[in-house]
């Protein structure tokens, strides 16, 4: 078997190369999501700020829910360019299994200040009854 010495300096020289070529692919990311049941629907709510409404598609497949989008702002690149860029930028994608007995049908979206709210109500059916009892005299 044949040494072969460790240079760790070309690991870098190798990571400059990449940076230098950039990234061929599409970036994607996933906002952030809460998912909370209230007693006769499931909220879903997603953090989209800076995303406009009409750039947010909301399809409902069998049980399956996907929320995508695109995020973009205007380019204003200074001189030299960004010191640091960490807000997420172009499509994003979030698919959830909803759980049985939820009415697709009837799915309502708003949004607000940044936040996407889907509303998908629970089916007559599958909602808790309450049952009176009668007290014998």
């Amino acid at each position: 078997m044949d040494l072969v010495r460790f240079d760790p300096f070309s690991l870098l020289s190798e990571m400059d190369r990449l940076f230098e070529r950039g990234v061929a692919a599409t970036p994607t990311w996933a906002p952030r999501i809460d998912a909370f049941d209230r007693e006769k629907d499931l909220v879903i709510r997603v953090e989209l700020p800076g995303v406009k409404p009409e750039e947010v598609d909301i399809t409902v497949e069998d049980r399956t829910l996907t929320i995508s989008g695109k995020r973009q702002f205007e380019e204003t690149e200074e001189l030299g360019g960004y010191h640091r860029r960490e807000i997420f930028t172009g499509e994003f994608r979030r698919t959830l299994v909803l759980p049985e007995g939820l009415n697709a049908e009837e799915i309502t979206a708003k949004s607000e200040n940044g936040l996407l709210s889907v509303i998908i109500p629970r089916r007559p059916e599958v909602l808790p009854r309450k049952v009176k009892v009668d007290v014998a005299s």
